[in-house]
């Protein structure tokens, strides 16, 4: 038995110390190649599920904050505003955090409303403007999320400065958005 064993490791060797055996392993190698690693601190798109863009955040220890993002376009496909989401420890019954920014000029005496289905229907303030926009942080419960993840659209309106009794509704596609949600991170709030 130690003669067959001995022999099939000589003959593996040979197999691979032959100059065209050789070759060919050495043609397959993987070569030092650098990663395209994000730097610190720099948003990145890590993934597009559907009708969402999964953007994250790498810091210093190399933990990786993600939170869902969409643009929202209206009618006339112009980008109106941006929503992002990212899942929080259920505190108090709220399991996600929500930033919209809609555009400066937005009336920001009349709420902006969110339709998630024909029946739940919410009002929240704005919280800041920047030069970006307008900032409306919200907090979604579980049976908010849950409707969220049945559904196929649900609706933004805001009202403009210049017609304030005219609101301005856009959609937020729900496509993609149960995956899409499974993939953010959980932050304690």
């Amino acid at each position: 038995m130690k003669f067959k064993n001995a022999f099939g490791i000589c003959v593996i060797f040979l197999a691979f110390s032959h100059p065209s055996v050789g070759q060919e392993e050495a043609d397959s190698l993987s070569l030092d190649v650098p990663l395209n690693l994000p730097k610190i601190g720099a948003p990145y798109i890590a993934d597009r599920i559907a009708d969402w863009s999964l953007e994250c955040v790498r810091g210093e220890d190399g933990f990786e904050i993600c939170e869902m993002t969409q643009l929202l376009l209206n009618k006339q496909q112009q980008p109106m505003s941006e929503i992002s989401i990212l899942r929080l420890t259920n505190d108090n019954g709220i399991v996600a955090g929500a930033n919209i920014i809609v555009p400066l000029e937005t009336l920001l005496t009349i709420p902006l409303t969110i339709s998630f289905d024909d029946e739940n229907v919410k009002q929240y303030p704005y919280s800041f403007c920047n030069a970006i926009g307008c900032i409306v942080s919200i907090g979604l419960n579980a049976n908010e999320v849950n409707i969220l993840k049945k559904g196929t659209q649900a609706y933004i309106s805001v009202v403009h400065i210049s017609q304030p009794n005219t609101p301005i509704t856009f959609g937020i596609s729900l496509k993609g958005f149960t995956a899409a949600f499974e993939k953010t991170t959980t932050v304690r709030r």
